[in-house]
């Protein structure tokens, strides 16, 4: 179905090339497009082959316009003999009536030499303190024997990190081997409640990504609180307050609040906004709402801005009751959304809609949604049915399939002539996706009385795309869109509107170094024969573009657009030449658009005296800035605009400044203005100044808390004695929280809901060894505990790879395994760095020690040790030699015939 999503999602990269044994990191960019709050679900399909390192959150919450990315770190094991995995994720809204699937493909590669190897030393960053920076480092290893120039950002989730140094350049000479310290400085604090995920990402000087690695960073406190949000919720409680002066001169007052809390297991969210255009007398209560959402069901009552196959707009109840193959959804909504409207017909405009959707078990990739509507129309006092089916498969990487089909009946609620319509709708989507050729085919058709979101709507949209090379990408689209629409004033009476255009293009991109070329030749069809002059215009265009971009963040492009317009509701009149230069540039802090058009371009264009002598120029220059810890941040500028259509010019300013006074407060003030025209059908500015206050989460129900304390237990008997130390500095992993035992070995977790909990601890000392604890408690209300632990020592050795003579590739440890029996029974199993070094925790005792080579075909164990860690920590030295070959030799005997 041929729409606006209301949520854009994309992945990172389509596939990645990944050796055996080795670890990958792509992520996935979710933006929310409309104007309402999305609440997404997000669930994933894993190849049994990979091992995801990171966390996918299972909700997540997004306010307008919010953009956040999520890292999917993952680790493809040895025992693989599939050359392709895949790793999908899938995100749907609460309704069923957002639904997208994003995938890639995991590619198994020969163990060749990457250009650079990039590893985080230590993966989980700990700090002590919220204010301290944390050190990161990173080993770098430069494979190629020439000097090369690469570029290191950093983001994090949530955002807190300082990012003002990034990102950084590096220059490494042939064969360089060196460890890199970033300080990682925090904008004002660090958040005690939530871990930190940085994202760190190696870039070449093409821009191309060459390495990535993610890390933990937590601040580690005896004492911590659940804050009961997820990652990039928007949780807790707030109240705006906005004042906007629009174009018209007209102000307008804002209140917003909102809230989320929890009660039990389930979450209560709610808004209210309140608006008044104090010019107008008029009053506005929408977008306000109360929900409570459980892991099955949500329940919401208030505004609406669904829609499925009909726009579900307005105020009323939702109803979603979700399983893990299939849901219901049930609406019953009043079509105006303000909740203060006077209209005598206010009232009579509602919707009851349900729909159901179902992923095929016997069917993988497949899924299935079926809905069934009765609405009544406030206006025209008309009502009807709409009824639609949609099957969607998804099998397999390459392929993809969707087919839509909708029915509609509408009549008068009253009168002899009901004037009754029949009207329909089909879809049909297909995509194919290869390693260098992608083509997406997009179909919608209805007739001119169906009553769902597309009325007589014509839509097809075809695109192919083909890389030629790295460098290279040729495609080819075409885009119509054409609409005839049979739209009721009343019961019984209706005209007929009639627009639409049409796109036929293909274009070159090359890229050069830095520099990136393209052509785009195309054919552009418009036509409007609704307005009160029907007119219709051609134009055969060419858009040469240039864009150039560096590491020290520069940026310029520009694109000449350029071609012959025919106004074909005048056939005399010879074609008009037809301009447009549209140029940006970016150095640093300072951003500079231009824009400028001579003829005309679209239709409204043509209802001048004189279009083809017409001329517009629009310049803004910004500035960018980023102050006082970054509690002042924003952009500001100047938005010039000469339009010969209107006498004048007009300067305006533009930009938007952000003021953190608290972490609490803030005040914001925006500009915007529409940059083209002047015309008062087409110009649109305001400005707002809003002012927010957030609040912590009140306490609707008393949460349990879990009270840790850990104790090194000498004689093993599992009980605390008097001569027995608390275990003071342990690292406590809670999930996916860090805590820090104080000086009694405690550690208390607060405002903790019922369910299972995973626990895990290390010593501080030693961050990143092996856990030397874990255990699962389920937690009713609350829990105390002591934890018995044993005196454990670290135990470390080197591997050193002797590559035989006929091997020219290099060693790479990561094809080792180190596995740790005691009583014949595996204990601890680890993989060496990629300098071959490795360590374990264990207490003493007797042990056996196994290397065993993956790489090789068959695999084969390499090294037997039998030791003994005295109660003092004392062991054996390991450092050995291991054979580095990854094929075997097989050895022929000759001899002479005789």
């Amino acid at each position: 179905m041929a729409q606006v999503q209301p949520v854009k999602v994309t992945i990172g990269k389509d596939s990645l090339m990944v050796e055996v044994g080795a670890t990958f990191t792509n992520y996935i960019t979710i933006i929310n497009s409309s104007s309402t709050n999305q609440v997404l679900t997000l669930a994933s399909q894993i190849h049994s082959s990979i091992q995801l390192l990171s966390t996918i959150p299972k909700k997540i919450t997004l306010i307008p316009g919010e953009k956040i990315i999520i890292p999917l770190k993952g680790l493809i094991n040895d025992n693989t003999n599939i050359s392709a995995n895949s790793v999908a994720v899938q995100i749907r809204d609460l309704t069923g009536s957002f639904f997208k699937s994003v995938s890639f493909t995991v590619i198994l590669k020969e163990k060749n030499q990457a250009a650079v190897t990039l590893y985080a030393i230590e993966e989980t960053l700990v700090t002590y303190t919220d204010t301290e920076p944390v050190h990161l480092q990173l080993r770098l290893v430069h494979n190629q024997n020439k000097r090369a120039k690469f570029s290191l950002g950093l983001l994090s989730m949530p955002e807190g990190v300082n990012s003002k140094p990034f990102p950084l350049p590096i220059s490494m000479s042939p064969r360089q081997d060196t460890t890199l310290s970033i300080l990682l400085e925090p904008f004002r604090r660090w958040s005690v409640s939530v871990p930190y995920q940085v994202i760190v990402t190696l870039k070449d000087a093409h821009g191309s990504v060459v390495g990535t690695v993610l890390c933990k960073l937590v601040v580690a406190t005896a004492d911590k609180r659940v804050v009961l949000s997820d990652l990039f919720a928007k949780g807790g409680y707030g109240a705006t307050t906005a004042l906007t002066k629009l174009s018209t001169n007209q102000w307008a007052k804002e209140i917003r609040v909102w809230g989320t809390d929890s009660i039990g297991k389930a979450q209560v969210e709610f808004q209210i906004q309140y608006l008044n255009y104090a010019a107008n007398h008029f009053q506005q209560l929408q977008n306000s709402f109360i929900s409570l959402r459980t892991e099955r069901a949500t329940v919401r009552l208030g505004s609406s801005y669904d829609y499925h196959e009909m726009p579900l707009f307005g105020k009323g109840l939702k109803v979603n009751i979700s399983q893990p193959d299939h849901q219901w959804t049930f609406w019953a909504i009043n079509s105006q959304p303000n909740w203060l409207s006077t209209d005598q017909n206010a009232w009579t405009g509602n919707i009851v809609s349900v729909r159901y959707d179902r992923q095929l078990a016997k069917l993988p990739g497949g899924s299935l949604s079926l809905s069934g509507s009765y609405f009544t129309q406030a206006n025209t006092l008309r009502t009807g049915y709409l009824n639609f089916a949609s099957f969607r498969l998804h099998r397999s990487e390459r392929h993809m399939l969707e087919v839509l089909g909708g029915q509609s009946v509408e009549y008068a609620r009253s009168g002899v002539n009901r004037a009754q319509t029949f009207g329909w709708a089909g879809q049909l989507n297909y995509s194919y996706r290869s390693a260098a050729l992608t083509w997406q085919f997009r179909s919608y058709l209805s007739s001119p009385v169906y009553t769902g979101f597309q009325k007589g709507a014509t839509l097809i949209n075809s695109q192919l795309i083909w890389q030629t090379s790295e460098k290279t990408v040729l495609s080819a689209r075409l885009s119509h869109v054409h609409y005839n629409q049979v739209r009721f004033t009343s019961s019984v009476d209706n005209y007929r509107s009639v627009f639409g255009n049409t796109i036929a293009e293909v274009s070159l991109n090359q890229k050069v170094g830095a520099l990136e070329f393209s052509l785009r030749p195309y054919w552009y069809s418009q036509t409007d024969l609704s307005a009160p002059i029907s007119q219709r215009a051609d134009a055969y265009r060419a858009v040469p573009s240039l864009l150039y971009r560096n590491q020290a963040n520069q940026r310029f492009e520009m694109s000449y657009d350029v071609g012959i317009l025919h106004d074909r509701t005048r056939e005399s009149q010879p074609g008009m030449l037809s301009q447009r230069l549209i140029t940006s540039v970016t150095m640093g802090t300072f951003s500079l658009w231009g824009y400028l058009q001579k003829g005309p371009y679209f239709l409204f264009d043509l209802s001048g005296i004189n279009p083809a002598q017409s001329l517009a120029v629009s310049v803004t220059p910004m500035v960018n800035f980023d102050l006082l810890t970054s509690r002042l941040t924003g952009s500001v500028g100047l938005n010039y605009l000469s339009d010969s259509r209107n006498s004048g010019v007009r300067y305006i300013g533009v930009g938007r400044v952000q003021f953190n006074a608290t972490p609490t407060l803030s005040m914001c003030l925006e500009g915007s203005a529409t940059p083209y025209s002047q015309r008062p059908e087409l110009a649109f500015s305001q400005y707002r100044l809003e002012l927010t206050k957030r609040f912590k989460q009140l306490k609707l129900e008393h949460h349990g808390q879990m009270q840790l304390s850990f104790f090194e237990d000498v004689n093993g008997n599992g009980n605390k004695e008097s001569t027995e130390r608390w275990m003071d500095s342990l690292l406590v992993t809670v999930n996916e929280n860090v805590l820090l035992t104080n000086a009694k070995g405690s550690i208390t977790y607060r405002n903790i809901q019922p369910g299972t909990y995973t626990i895990s601890a290390i010593s501080a000392g030693r961050i990143g060894d092996p856990v030397l604890y874990q255990e699962k408690l389920t937690v009713g209300r609350s829990v105390t505990k002591q934890i018995a632990l044993l005196r454990t020592f670290r135990v470390k050795g080197q591997l050193k790879c002797l590559a035989s003579l006929y091997e020219s590739q290099p060693c790479q440890f990561n094809r080792f395994t180190i596995d740790i029996l005691r009583d014949q029974k595996s204990i601890s199993t680890t993989t060496p760095l990629p300098d071959g070094s490795f360590s374990v925790h264990l207490s003493p005792g007797n042990y056996t020690l196994l290397v065993q080579d993956n790489g090789r075909q068959p695999q084969a164990l390499v090294k037997t040790v039998s030791f003994t860690l005295s109660d003092t920590g004392q062991y054996p030295v390991f450092d050995w030699t291991i054979d580095g070959a990854t094929r075997p030799v097989e050895i022929k005997r000759f001899s002479s015939k005789k």
